[in-house]
C-alpha cells in the first residue's frame, strides 16, 4: 500500500488551564487536555473527574420504560413465556445476558435466540419470529435491534405475541414531499431506545446493552429490591424512587458487561457514558462470571484491572469473532455457565475462532486495499467496495480499516446465499451520518439499518453502480473533511515527562470516542539511532533527542511506509546513517503518548509515536 491520508497538525493552545488545575488539585497539563475536550463547566469537569455511579441519567427518563418493566414483570409472575432476542455482535451478546441474568433470578420462564449472520442478517428475522410462535412464547423482548424491524414485529404481533423493543439504532424514516422525516417505527407495544423521536432521555448514545442494562436497574429497584422502591405508575407515563445502583446488587453484576460493550459498540465515551466504562471495567477484572473469568483468563488480562484497549483489541473480537464465523448463542451460554472446565474450552475456541478471523480480515484488507489503490475508486469520496469470496462477516472489520486509512467512509460489499443480492457493512467519518445519507436514496437497498458512524445494508447485485454514483453524486464533503486532524494537546519538552504525570494522564482514562487519547507533539526532534523490529517488520525503534533530554520511541505501522517516506524527505545516504547509528541530518516532527515501557523489572518513559511528519 503506497497511500497516505492528507493530514492536518494542530496544536490546541488555549488559556484557563493554570486556574482549572489550582481549583480542582489536577496537573496543568491534565486541565489543557480537559479543556481541549470541552469540559470547562466546573459542574461537568466534577463529573468528569470524581463522577460516581449517583451521578447516572434517571433510567425512569427512558421513555416507555416504566410500563415496559411493569409488562415484563406480570408475563414473569404469571409463568408465561418469554424469550429474549439479541443480535450477534458483542453489544447484542452482552444485552441478552443482561437480561436473561436478572430475568432469570427472578424466576421467569425464559429463553433467547439470536439471529444468524448469514442466514437471518441484522436483528430479529421472520425464522425467529416464527419460532418463537412455534415454541409457545408469549412475549419478546428485542434487544439492541428491533427499531428498523417493522414488517418481523407485525408479523409477531399478528400471531398474538406482545413485544417489547429494547434498542438503540436510529429508526428508519423517509423523506415527505416537503422534505421533512415521517419515521418508520414498529407497532410494538413498548419501545425502549433513547434515539426514539420524542424520547427526552439526555444520553442518545447509549449502547444496546447499557439502554437493557438501565430497563433491568428499574426492574431489579422495583419489582426485586424487596420493597425499597417506591414506584407510582400513571397510564402512558411512570416514575419511581429508586434505589442506588449500589444497593441493587444483580445491577452491580451486570454493569461490567454494560461497560464492555460501551466500549465494543465505539459509543462516546463522555456523560454518564464514561462512568459505566470507568466503574464497569473496575469490576470486570473481578467478576464472578464464570465464563467471563475463563475468556478473561484465556486472553491473558487475568489479575489485573482492565482498560479499554483490553476490551476493544483483545476481549471484544474474541467475543464478535462468535458470531462472525460460529453462533453467537456460544458466547451466551458461556457467559450462563457455571460449570469452569466447559467454560475454559468454549473460551479457547472463541480464542481460536478470532484467530481465523484475524487471517481472514487480513487476506480481506489486502484485497480491499488493492482494489481501491488501482481503480477509479480512489477518486471517490465514499467508498463503495465489492470484495469477491470474502466472508460477509469480516466486511465490517474491513470497512473500518478503509475508513481509517483512506479517512473517507466506506461501505465493503460481499456475496450472499442469494445470488442476487450483496450484503454490506459500512463505516463512517464524523462529517458524514452514514444513517441520514442511505436514508436519502434508500430506494436502492433491499434493507438497511444503522446509525451515524455504521450501517449494514442488503442491495440487489445489479445496482450496486447505481449506489456508488447516487452516493457520490449527492455527498457533500470537502477536502476539509477528508483530511486527518492531528490535534496536538501540549508540547512539553521531553525534560517535563515524568512518571508522575504520565499517572496523572492515565487518571483521567478511559478513552475512546468523545474522549480522545492524549497527543503530545515535539517539533524537529533529532533521531540518534533507529531499527526495525518484529516478525512481520511493523515496529520501528528510536533514540530521540529534543535537546532538553532523550527519549525511547516506538512506532508500530508499515515500517517500509516510514523508511520510504524517510528517503524521500532526506538524502539516502541520511537514512543509510541513521539505520547504522551515525550522525545524520534527520530531524522529524512527531505527535506521540508517553507511556511506561517495563522490561525485565525496569520501568522507563517510552512515547508510542502515532504520527510523523
Amino acid at each position: 500500500m503506497s497511500y497516505r491520508a492528507r493530514q492536518r497538525w494542530i496544536q490546541q493552545v488555549r488559556g484557563g488551564d493554570r486556574s482549572i488545575a489550582e481549583k480542582f488539585g489536577i496537573d496543568p497539563l491534565v486541565a489543557r487536555v480537559l479543556i481541549n475536550r470541552g469540559i470547562t463547566d466546573d459542574e461537568e469537569i466534577r463529573r468528569f473527574l470524581y463522577g460516581t455511579l449517583d451521578d447516572l441519567d434517571d433510567a425512569s427518563g427512558l421513555d416507555q420504560a416504566m410500563q415496559a418493566v411493569s409488562m415484563i414483570h406480570s408475563y414473569v409472575s404469571a409463568g408465561r413465556h418469554i424469550r429474549i432476542i439479541g443480535d450477534y455482535d458483542a453489544d447484542g451478546i452482552f444485552s441478552v445476558y443482561i437480561l436473561y441474568h436478572t430475568l432469570e433470578l427472578d424466576g421467569a420462564r425464559l429463553s433467547f435466540d439470536v439471529p444468524d449472520r448469514i442466514t437471518d442478517g441484522f436483528g430479529m428475522s421472520r425464522r425467529l419470529v416464527e419460532e418463537a410462535c412455534s415454541d409457545g412464547v408469549e412475549l419478546i423482548i428485542t434487544c439492541d435491534n428491533g427499531i428498523a424491524q417493522t414488517e418481523e414485529i407485525a408479523l409477531a404481533k399478528s400471531l398474538g405475541m406482545a413485544v417489547i423493543i429494547t434498542d438503540h439504532h436510529e429508526p428508519n424514516y423517509k423523506i415527505d414531499e416537503d422534505g421533512r422525516k415521517v419515521f418508520m417505527l414498529p407497532e410494538a407495544d413498548f419501545i425502549v431506545d433513547p434515539k426514539k423521536p420524542g424520547c427526552g432521555y439526555p444520553n442518545k448514545d447509549l449502547c444496546g446493552a447499557a439502554v437493557a442494562w438501565k430497563l433491568m436497574y428499574l426492574y431489579e429497584g422495583i419489582y426485586m429490591s424487596g420493597g425499597r422502591a417506591e414506584a407510582s405508575m400513571h397510564e402512558g407515563s411512570g416514575s419511581a424512587r429508586l434505589p442506588a445502583v449500589t444497593e441493587c446488587p444483580v445491577a452491580m453484576e451486570n454493569l461490567p458487561f454494560a461497560a464492555a460493550a460501551t466500549v465494543t459498540d465505539i459509543m462516546k465515551l463522555r456523560g454518564e457514558n464514561r462512568i459505566i466504562v470507568k466503574y464497569g471495567l473496575k469490576l470486570l477484572g473481578k467478576t464472578a462470571n464464570t465464563g467471563m473469568r475463563a475468556l478473561i483468563r484465556c486472553c491473558g488480562l487475568e489479575n489485573r484491572e482492565l482498560r479499554t484497549s483490553d476490551i476493544g483489541f483483545v476481549i471484544g473480537p474474541c467475543i464478535n469473532a462468535s458470531g462472525r464465523l460460529d453462533t453467537a448463542r456460544r458466547v451466551i451460554e458461556l457467559l450462563l455457565t457455571t460449570d469452569p472446565q466447559r467454560a475454559s474450552q468454549e473460551a479457547m475456541r472463541l480464542s481460536e475462532l478470532n484467530s481465523q478471523r484475524k487471517a481472514m480480515t487480513e487476506a480481506g484488507r489486502e484485497a480491499a486495499f488493492d482494489l481501491i489503490e488501482n481503480t477509479g475508486l480512489i477518486d471517490d469520496k465514499v467508498l463503495i467496495v465489492y470484495l469477491k469470496g470474502i466472508h460477509e462477516s469480516v466486511a465490517g472489520i474491513i470497512a473500518s480499516k478503509v475508513k481509517e486509512t483512506y479517512m473517507r467512509p466506506a461501505i465493503v460489499f460481499t456475496d450472499t446465499e442469494n445470488p442476487d443480492h450483496l450484503k454490506g457493512s459500512g463505516r463512517s467519518i464524523d462529517a458524514f451520518n452514514m444513517h441520514e445519507e442511505l436514508s436519502k436514496i434508500s430506494d436502492v437497498f433491499v434493507k438497511f439499518g444503522g446509525h451515524a458512524m455504521a450501517a449494514g445494508a442488503t442491495i440487489e447485485r445489479a445496482r450496486l453502480d447505481e449506489l456508488r454514483l447516487r452516493i457520490n453524486q449527492g455527498c457533500t464533503l470537502t477536502e476539509n473533511d477528508l483530511t486527518q486532524e492531528i490535534l496536538i494537546d501540549a508540547a512539553p519538552p521531553f525534560s517535563y515527562l515524568s512518571m508522575d504525570l504520565i499517572s496523572a494522564l492515565s487518571s483521567i482514562e478511559p478513552f475512546g470516542p468523545g474522549m480522545r487519547n492524549v497527543m503530545l507533539g515535539c517539533s524537529k526532534v533529532r533521531i540518534l539511532s533507529m531499527e526495525v523490529l518484529g516478525a512481520n517488520r511493523n515496529c520501528v525503534r528510536m533514540l530521540l533527542d529534543d535537546g532538553t533530554g532523550r527519549m525511547n520511541g516506538v512506532y508500530f505501522g508499515d515500517a517500509g511506509q516510514f523508511i520510504s517516506y524517510l528517503k524521500e524527505k532526506y538524502p539516502e545516504k541520511d537514512a543509510a546513517k541513521l539505520m547504522l547509528g551515525g550522525e545524520n541530518d534527520i530531524r522529524l516532527t512527531l505527535a506521540y503518548r508517553p507511556e511506561v515501557h517495563e522490561f525485565r523489572f525496569e520501568r522507563s518513559i517510552q512515547l508510542k509515536i502515532a504520527h510523523f511528519q
